[in-house]
């Protein structure tokens, strides 16, 4: 064995040592007197770059910057994939000088302020010039701060408002289609699972192709058990507080699940619909057991931010069943953005908790919400993920015949 992981790295290294000095003869010296055109390559103490206009003695080294900087020339990593794409463009919004989109594959960057005009198409090249070929990333992880979201200090551990985000591509990714994102919380308990059950689904041809976007913690493990309870219950409760151990009358724990709603509505979900055509109106979310009971407050309250709920065992009890008692006293009107509604629980999760989301999904239905339910034979409130995905997105998001 430790042979062959030597022959392996040894061949990697050989790889990328070829392709350094492929890319090293494959670009002149720049000279200072030479006009230079976009897309031309030049060397400057065995660094690379590339021209994105026309430009003449302006030294590479002085006069270099990223996509959309304004300096005529880019820098160029051999070892690196293509250039990330940006976002996708879209012909109903403006876009000012040096703005970069990604369109078909490439990245182009806006020589002035535009509006609709297509960077693919070749008549608007005037307004657009191509960046070259881009790389859709077909999973990749960032992190994203919180900006509603409030740290704690508790018990000798530190929640904080950064969130770790996993955006998953779906196999044959096109970037002009418009796909359905899955937001799915959780990610540091279920995501394995998730990943596991949607690429199964797929492979096999039983779903339609959904972009996964986790939202992961990453703090330390204990944080993000207590985490939960900051951030997915949609209101304060004090008796939960005192369950958790706090007594302190100026530290609240529960109750932040407004502010995660906040995150993902003007945050995250703009940030990751404006990278990729995707179709808001199936957009969905995805919880389990106390994300569950964020899922279902994101329901009764804010119905348009989802079009499409898969809601694990949730945890309906939360003060006192206070969020079943609000979607009674709403008109089936407030549900009219929901197109559907998935359920479920484990045989053996027992009363009430069976009886309680049973009871939910007839309250759904009665406000004429397009509602499915299942409840997995054999299956505990830890074990019920293990079926809850699969049945969930076979549901909400069966493959198109």
């Amino acid at each position: 064995m430790p042979i062959k992981k030597s022959r392996i790295k040894r061949s990697a290294l050989t790889a990328l040592a070829a392709l350094l000095c492929h890319y090293a003869m494959a670009a002149a010296p720049w000279q200072s007197s030479q006009v230079y055109n976009a897309g031309d390559t030049v060397t400057v103490a065995g660094q690379d770059y590339r021209a994105q206009w026309w430009t003449k003695n302006q030294h590479p080294q002085q006069y270099a910057g990223p996509l959309g900087s304004g300096q005529p020339w880019l820098v160029l990593d051999p070892t690196q994939p293509p250039l990330a794409c940006g976002n996708a463009w879209r012909a109903q919004a403006a876009y000012q000088g040096n703005a970069v989109v990604s369109r078909q594959g490439h990245n182009y960057v806006a020589n002035w302020w535009t509006k609709g005009a297509d960077p693919a198409v070749g008549g608007t090249q005037p307004v657009w010039r191509d960046a070259g070929i881009c790389n859709y990333l077909a999973d990749y992880s960032y992190t994203l701060t919180a900006q509603q979201v409030q740290p704690i200090s508790f018990a000798g551990q530190q929640l904080t408002a950064d969130y770790r985000i996993r955006v998953q591509l779906p196999a044959n990714f096109q970037p002009d289609h418009a796909y359905p994102v899955v937001y799915v919380l959780d990610w540091f308990v279920v995501g394995a699972l998730v990943t596991e059950q949607y690429q199964a689904l797929q492979a096999s041809g039983q779903v339609a192709p959904l972009i996964l976007v986790g939202v992961d913690c990453p703090d330390s493990i204990d944080a993000c058990w207590l985490r939960r309870e900051r951030d997915y219950t949609p209101t304060y409760w004090q008796a939960e507080d005192e369950y958790l151990g706090n007594f302190d009358p100026n530290l609240r724990i529960t109750g932040g699940g407004p502010a995660l709603q906040a995150f993902l509505q003007n945050q995250l979900i703009p940030q990751v619909e404006g990278r990729y055509i995707t179709n808001a109106a199936a957009r969905g979310i995805h919880g389990t057991s106390l994300s569950g009971l964020w899922a279902a407050d994101a329901l009764v309250h804010h119905p348009a931010t989802f079009g499409r709920y898969l809601i694990n065992s949730p945890s309906l009890w939360y003060h006192d069943y206070k969020l079943v008692g609000q979607a009674q006293a709403l008109p089936a009107s407030q549900f009219a953005p929901v197109q559907k509604v998935f359920l479920s629980m484990g045989a053996l999760e027992g009363s009430p908790y069976l009886e309680d989301t049973a009871g939910f999904a007839s309250l759904l239905a009665g406000k004429q919400v397009p509602v499915s339910q299942a409840v997995f034979p054999g299956r505990e409130h830890e074990t019920a993920p293990l079926d809850a995905t699969t049945a969930g997105l076979q549901a909400t998001y069966p493959a198109q015949p």
